[in-house]
């Protein structure tokens, strides 16, 4: 009894019922499609690395090389595989280092250096289609010199125009002798002149002009600022190029000016300038220009501006 026991559970812990079997079955096929599935790649995988035709390789031609870093004659580098004859010559022979101008640089002489024939013909091919070595650094654009290769070669690089171009750009380089600056009066300049000074055109050259009429003549360059249209960017740029000299004012005569003309001074109202006359007529002549400030209408920023063109 407890041996029949012990088989029933035994047979309980590893039976399968039918649809376990089936699973079962179904799991082990998928694991053995797999499996071969993975043999299959890894021997196809190797056979097909050993079956490179590393000759076909070896001669592959260098002109797919014939790139530099220069957009003008750059290829993609990913259409170009990597080949044994592209790989530097100094592996194969003993390089002979020696001052050169790569510029003419035979193909062998470039061989003598350390590249194989067909980075050579790479280099000459560069040349060939007008490419120029100015500087130790244009070297270092073709593709097929190495960053290396090109440590190795630089300090032997010698090119005849450096020596010029380094003069050319020191010279360069020497500031030139500041120009004169020319300065304009204001009082006997004509549109010409103030057409020569920065920001000046020629609608502000005639507006200057104008002014100037009107006023009888610039006392100081201050009072470009108040010319029409000319902006304080635009004073902040001239002022430095521009005079004023009084002695080609227009002066008015205050004991005879009648107030018609005085009244047309820019600084004048028809009402100041009434009343001017009328003072003098009340109490005679002027005796000095300070006296003006004894009418009420004359303040003292009047004063200070319309008296540079009065006279006695």
């Amino acid at each position: 009894m407890p041996h029949t026991f012990f088989i029933v559970r035994f047979r309980d812990h590893f039976s399968f019922t039918t649809s376990e079997r089936r699973g079962t079955i179904a799991l082990l096929i998928i694991i053995s499609i797999l499996l071969s599935v993975i043999s299959v790649q890894r021997y196809l995988f190797y056979h097909s690395n050993r079956e490179i035709n590393f000759s076909e390789t070896w001669t592959f031609t260098a002109d797919s090389l014939a790139f530099t870093n220069d957009d003008s004659t750059k290829e993609d580098p990913a259409q170009n595989s990597f080949t044994a004859d592209a790989a530097p010559h100094s592996v194969f022979h003993k390089k002979e280092l020696f001052l050169f101008d790569p510029n003419g640089l035979s193909e062998d002489d470039w061989v003598k250096l350390g590249l194989s024939p067909a980075q050579a013909r790479v280099v000459k091919k560069y040349e060939a289609k007008g490419g120029k070595f100015n500087s130790k650094e244009d070297v270092k654009k073709l593709f097929v010199i190495s960053d290396e290769f090109y440590r190795e070669i630089e300090p032997y690089i010698v090119l005849p125009d450096e020596s010029e171009n380094n003069a050319t750009t020191t010279i360069a380089a020497t500031p030139p002798a500041p120009k004169k600056v020319l300065i304009v009066e204001l009082n006997s300049a004509d549109s010409a002149l103030l057409v020569s000074l920065n920001g000046i055109g020629p609608v502000l050259a005639s507006r200057i002009l104008a002014y100037r009429e009107k006023l009888g003549g610039y006392h100081s360059i201050d009072q470009l600022t108040e010319v029409f249209g000319l902006t304080p960017e635009t004073f902040e740029t001239v002022k430095a190029s521009v005079k004023a000299d009084s002695t080609f004012i227009h002066k008015m005569n205050i004991n005879t000016v009648e107030a018609k003309e005085l009244k047309s001074h820019p600084y004048m109202t028809y009402a100041i300038a009434n009343a001017l006359v009328n003072y003098r007529k009340v109490h005679g002549p002027f005796s000095k220009i300070s006296d003006i400030r004894n009418c009420a209408l004359v303040n003292a920023d009047l004063y200070r501006k319309i008296a540079p063109y009065l006279t006695l």
